[in-house]
């Protein structure tokens, strides 16, 4: 009996990579022998992408699609896909091609071969920017470091996985959902497949700076109490530090040898203040996300949908 598989592909902006992505995964597919749905998810989009996704649609009706309102992230994007489909295997990728649809092959193959649960597509070279590299490299030991729970490196949201992990993923309803710490989280057995990522050929990223800096500070603070237990470990230090300039003072005093300056207070009065400001923006950046979840908004908004 034929299988199927459910291919999330968020967008944003990819009225140029759409078609083509749809006829290299399609060519794929029909080798691998699988049943398909694609799941198309327009996050905000404001070119004519919705406009190819219904143009696809009219040719193929093992395609599905929902239009948000606005923008509401990547993650969301993803989120509303895992909510909607009902397969064997999933498959996440992007539609911008830098997940080149031959791999899928590769990851489909292993997954079946090995009997694995999840098969990670891992970056082995990739020719971006020194500053997207080191940056991306930067988070992701970061966040092994501070997480117990474990991303693999050079990989990104392009992953396939199997009907376990999603049952799995249907019952968490985050507010900020993190799939690549999810993921890794639920746990069970998984493999990776090594590819060269190519660069972007037409239309434009959009990952700004902003966006990664926030995708970042989710990531972290959705799965590691390690800043927390970092205040208390910084309170500590404060109050040592605060214990020997005491006993300096106090010594001074009884020694008669107090020098009068405003030099060593106005340091201590800034060494305080600064790490009493660097407590309170990391209690409220908990605190947020404690808001949002109270707030109990949809993750995101529907305007259209196909089928």
């Amino acid at each position: 009996m034929k299988k199927n598989l459910a291919i999330i592909a968020p967008c944003l902006n990819e009225e140029k990579n759409i078609k083509n992505f749809y006829d290299r995964t399609l060519l794929i597919l029909k080798e691998l022998n699988l049943n398909y749905i694609f799941y198309f998810v327009d996050d905000g989009s404001t070119d004519k992408t919705w406009s190819e996704i219904k143009n696809l649609k009219s040719k193929d009706e093992n395609i599905k699609a929902i239009k948000f309102s606005r923008n509401f992230g990547h993650q969301n994007a993803l989120f509303a896909g895992i909510q909607k489909v009902n397969a064997d295997y999933v498959l996440i990728m992007d539609v911008d091609l830098q997940d080149p649809p031959e791999l899928i092959r590769d990851m489909y193959q292993k997954l079946i071969t090995d009997k694995l649960n999840i098969v990670y597509a891992q970056r082995k070279k990739s020719y971006e920017s020194f500053f997207k590299k080191f940056t991306s490299k930067f988070f992701y030991k970061i966040f092994n470091f501070l997480s117990e729970v474990k991303i693999p490196e050079s990989t990104s949201d392009f992953r396939i996985f199997d009907k376990k992990i999603l049952t799995e993923l249907k019952n968490l309803n985050e507010k900020n959902p993190f799939y690549r710490g999810l993921i890794p989280w639920i746990g069970f057995k998984s493999g990776k497949v090594l590819f060269d990522r190519p660069n972007r050929k037409d239309g434009v990223t959009g990952w700004s700076l902003k966006k990664m800096i926030n995708f970042s500070i989710d990531g972290i603070l959705s799965f590691s109490n390690y800043p927390m237990r970092l205040s208390f470990y910084l309170s500590i230090l404060m109050s040592l530090v605060f214990i020997i300039f005491s006993l300096y003072a106090l010594s001074s005093y009884l020694l008669n040898k107090t020098v009068p300056g405003w030099t060593s207070i106005f340091l201590m009065v800034s060494f305080f203040n600064t790490i009493i400001f660097f407590l309170l923006g990391l209690v409220s950046e908990y605190v947020g996300r404690i808001y949002s979840e109270i707030k109990n908004r949809p993750n995101y908004i529907v305007d259209e949908e196909i089928n």
